[in-house]
């Protein structure tokens, strides 16, 4: 039996799925999208991180971790970057569908590799020796991550949701 490690056949639908409900949860906090419930990073900000890390973090460290043998992959201040006022006038609508488009273009480039390229590895920030499939599965769970987060700001800023639906 092989140690190779190739991804699971529905993991490319699975990435794509990830950021998929992001518009639809940007939408449901879209009148409140600035609001920091408890001081926490507002709808806008998880959003515009989302886009941040995809095209600053995880597209990046892919080509590099295609092009070079085992790069050591930078540590990334999300805080700092989630800070950054490039996307503030942007509306959290404009800024899901940007997320949702920049994953596909990552989608895009993982569809195309060959077994061999699943194994390529690079060396993660916390110093772990990674492939390209953990990489794939850790943009996976990072994108749930902030839809999950999108729904509880959602949760926590409206109580009552029937009246929305309704009118």
């Amino acid at each position: 039996m092989s140690d190779r490690r190739t991804p699971d056949p529905t993991l490319m639908a699975r990435l794509q799925l990830s950021v998929k409900g992001v518009d639809w949860a940007a939408a449901l906090v879209r009148d409140r999208q600035h609001e920091q419930p408890g001081g926490a990073w507002s709808a806008h900000q998880h959003v515009a991180h989302l886009l941040l890390t995809e095209c600053e973090v995880y597209q990046p460290r892919l080509d590099r971790m295609l092009t070079e043998e085992r790069p050591v992959l930078a540590w990334w201040d999300e805080d700092e970057h989630t800070r950054d006022s490039r996307f503030s006038a942007e509306s959290i609508d404009a800024l899901a569908e940007r997320v949702m488009a920049e994953r596909e273009k990552t989608v895009q480039v993982l569809k195309s590799l060959t077994p061999e390229q699943w194994s390529r590895t690079g060396i993660w920030p916390d110093g772990r020796e990674v492939d390209i499939a953990w990489f794939a599965e850790k943009a996976l769970s990072h994108g749930l991550e902030h839809f999950v987060t999108l729904l509880h700001i959602h949760e926590e800023l409206e109580p009552r949701h029937a009246p929305a639906w309704l009118d």
